[in-house]
């Protein structure tokens, strides 16, 4: 199935109007707006393919693995915090947000061994356990009497195997990067938590090297203690 050019999401980064229909992503764990379908990648973005041809190419050789697997489908939907790396040329980068939009920022070999997940869902499952899901569809377990997770909060997280490194509490003091709105991409720390009593949604105030910023509590991700765990720029 395509998708017209004009209907595509910001975070392709391609012309509107050169040509009528792009790349359409399968369905994934990010939405369409807010993915890149990997032959966009290689091709629009890094430039490592010509033409759509030479991208299914690079993606058939194995040449490009996502989140520590080996990717194949110039479909496949990457997003906010996915790592992508070519061995073969010893490249490394995570999708983060820069100026409202998904980009490939290029990070260490060591660095892209791990990704932050927001916790997005906690649900009580048989056998005294809690299954939580993360922003990309990914779940974890954790039993009930010990879990220390929140919904909001993120964890650092190995891939391929999945395994929890380090936990990040949505807590006033946490580096957070906003991931809604006017101010997408902006990264401060959390001053204050406002639980509003009404059905209105929470809010948080961010101060970004002074200046506070007043938002929704469901843009807000964090990225780390005191300082970021993942590079921002």
């Amino acid at each position: 199935m395509h998708l017209k050019r004009l209907q595509a999401s910001k975070n392709y980064h391609i012309a509107k109007k050169v040509l009528k229909f792009t790349i359409s992503p399968k369905a994934g764990a990010h939405g369409k707006d807010r993915c890149i379908p990997l032959g966009i990648l290689l091709r629009d973005m890094f430039g490592f393919a010509k033409t759509l041809s030479e991208a299914k190419i690079i993606l058939n050789k194995g040449l490009m693995i996502v989140d520590g697997k080996t990717a194949k489908d110039y479909k496949t939907p990457v997003g906010f915090m996915d790592t992508i790396s070519f061995p073969k040329i010893s490249k490394n980068y995570r999708i983060v947000l820069k100026n409202g939009k998904l980009v490939p920022l290029e990070i260490e070999d060591k660095n892209s061994s791990f990704k932050l997940g927001k916790i997005i869902v906690k649900k009580h499952i048989s056998g005294g356990k809690i299954q939580y899901g993360l922003h990309d569809g990914r779940t974890f377990l954790a039993d009930a009497k010990k879990t220390v997770y929140s919904v909001g909060d993120t964890v650092q997280i190995s891939v391929p195997e999945q395994e929890i490194k380090s936990h990040l509490p949505l807590s006033a003091g946490s580096i957070v990067m906003v991931t809604g709105g006017k101010h997408v991409g902006t990264v401060g720390k959390i001053k204050e938590i406002e639980i509003v009593k009404s059905s209105d949604p929470n809010m948080v105030l961010i101060d970004i090297e002074g200046t506070i910023l007043r938002t929704l509590k469901d843009y807000v991700f964090v990225i780390g203690k005191d300082k970021p765990l993942i590079k921002i720029e």
